[in-house]
């Protein structure tokens, strides 16, 4: 499940990704490219706090030789959950407005889909239909 962040403190790893953190101590791994989308190379370059959106995925382990670490009994590649940012944004405004977009687009989305559905002949039931329909 997608959850909001603050990132109060952080550094870059050796290979340009982000570590940030939250005052409550959650790590958010951001990738290079998205911090490289807000301008920010250096630690330096960042200003705290920022704000991200991330959710918990599963990462493949690596071993000692950075290749991915296999479990030994099934020789399946072993995962880890790492909480990973999807997106990030420099303003507190930056990230509701985000918000408001998405949910602003799902609401005229289902507004069209009425008046198209309205303007074709379809009865009122064949339109409850269409509304319930998810995206």
């Amino acid at each position: 499940m997608n959850k909001n962040y603050v990132i109060n403190n952080g550094s870059f790893t050796a290979n340009g990704n982000f570590s940030g953190y939250t005052a409550l101590g959650d790590r958010v791994h951001l990738h290079k490219r998205q911090m490289e989308s807000l301008n920010w190379k250096a630690n330096t370059d960042i200003k705290f706090p920022f704000y991200t959106i991330a959710t918990i995925k599963q990462i493949g382990k690596l071993n000692d030789k950075g290749q991915p670490a296999l479990d030994p009994l099934t020789g399946l590649a072993i995962t880890e959950p790492r909480l990973t940012a999807l997106s990030a944004f420099k303003t507190r405004d930056e990230i509701k407005q985000a918000h408001a977009d998405s949910s602003l687009l799902d609401i005229e989305i289902a507004q069209e889909i009425k008046a198209q559905a309205s303007s074709a002949g379809l009865t009122d039931e064949a339109i409850k239909m269409l509304a319930s329909t998810p995206f």
